[in-house]
């Protein structure tokens, strides 16, 4: 094998490892800030709570209105 071809290599080796890293270093902060985010949503008060349950519940309501059939129009005097 020629030495260009061992350089190539090498360095294919080194950016592989290099890309390594940096996805293991994005997601170690991907999980810290998913459970930074958990915290919080855990030490949120009764009333935010209440208020995202109303509004999850008022978001359902209208998704079934709008999904919901029309009652068929049956004709008269049959």
């Amino acid at each position: 094998m020629s030495v260009p071809g061992r350089i190539g290599i090498i360095l294919i080796i080194v950016l592989a490892l290099v890309d390594a890293l940096i996805l293991a270093s994005g997601a170690r902060r991907a999980a810290t800030a998913i459970e930074t985010h958990t915290m919080d949503q855990e030490t949120a008060t009764d009333a935010r709570a209440v208020k995202h349950d109303q509004l999850l519940s008022a978001a359902i309501r209208e998704i079934k209105f709008l999904t919901a059939k029309p009652a068929a129009e049956k004709p008269t005097g049959i």
